[in-house]
């Protein structure tokens, strides 16, 4: 994950919104929050005992919040990348802990996808419950979502320099149109 990307993107969708009026002008009320200075506390999630900001030799921030808000949608993403000397499976098994406060912990690794231990049931898929979508573990050797569709928490994690490097997310998105 990029945290550049995820804020190139989010602006692109703001800039298309903005245009997006049908109406009288004075009922379009936008808000476009942007930062780069949140922390794993800010995604709701612990940091990692001895973490550390992931750098990666740019001049680029390891931290993004962007909000987006519009009377029919709005749009918050908190993401923060991480790095420790620990290896990935530690790294896993405390955030696996660590997100099983907000409810079932869904474990994506290639094309799979394990919740605790048994696959999703087509009654988990009927609903607004996470999936593992083909791209998700990407680079990463995992990936662990929690939460709904609209409201989730993601946690990727990858080997990185002996160590390992990870990314932690939550992502929530209103939607009243």
């Amino acid at each position: 994950m990029n945290i550049r990307v995820i804020a190139a993107v989010l602006l692109s969708l703001t800039v298309g919104a903005c245009g997006a009026s049908d109406g009288d002008s004075s009922e379009a009320k936008f808000a476009l929050n942007v930062s780069d200075s949140s922390t794993a506390g800010d995604v709701g999630l612990p940091a990692y005992p001895g973490s550390k900001p992931y750098e990666d030799g740019d001049d680029d921030s390891n931290a993004a919040d962007v909000g987006i808000s519009l009377p029919w949608f709005g749009l918050k993403v908190v993401a923060v990348e991480l790095e420790t000397t620990d290896e990935p499976e530690k790294v896993a098994a405390f955030y696996r802990e660590a997100m099983s406060k907000y409810g079932e912990v869904l474990e994506c690794r290639g094309a799979s996808e394990v919740q605790n231990d048994r696959k999703a049931s087509k009654a988990d898929r009927d609903t607004d419950a996470l999936t593992c979508n083909s791209d998700d573990p990407g680079s990463h050797s995992v990936v662990y979502k929690v939460g709904t569709e609209n409201n989730q928490r993601i946690v990727a994690i990858k080997p990185h320099r002996g160590g390992t490097q990870f990314n932690l997310v939550h992502l929530n998105i209103r939607d009243d149109g």
